[in-house]
């Protein structure tokens, strides 16, 4: 008696495992995205904290080379979205308060922005 796998066999294993492949593949792309959101944000956590350090000792807001250059964020200007998108600082006056934003330019999927340290975006 011969041992051994018919082929049969060997072409069921053959489609369950492109089957899965095909399940599989699509979600590594959405998992990515995913770390590139969450990457985003967190770049722009670190950097509305640094400019809250920097609105408290200087009384007035900056923008990335402001971070570096005072200390607060030495890498602030090299802080880039992993998805190749760039950060845009704003600072506007409400009621008599300025407000700073920092917000990233990738919009699909969102990634949003931090409003006088604030996170907002949709879908979270």
């Amino acid at each position: 008696m011969k041992k051994g796998f018919t082929l049969i066999e060997l072409m069921i294993v053959v489609v369950i495992i492109g089957i899965l492949a095909a399940i599989a593949i699509p979600k590594f792309g959405t998992v990515r995205d995913q770390a590139e959101q969450s990457a985003c944000r967190s770049n722009m956590r670190s950097l509305a904290s640094a400019e809250a350090m920097y609105y408290g000792k200087y009384r007035n807001y900056g923008n990335a080379a402001a971070l570096a250059a005072s200390g607060m964020m030495e890498n602030a200007e090299q802080t880039e979205c992993p998805a190749g998108g760039t950060y845009a600082f704003t600072i506007t006056v409400v009621s008599g308060h300025p407000v700073y934003r920092i917000a990233c330019s990738v919009t699909d999927p969102i990634h949003g922005s931090v409003n006088d340290g604030i996170m907002s975006w949709q879908g979270e």
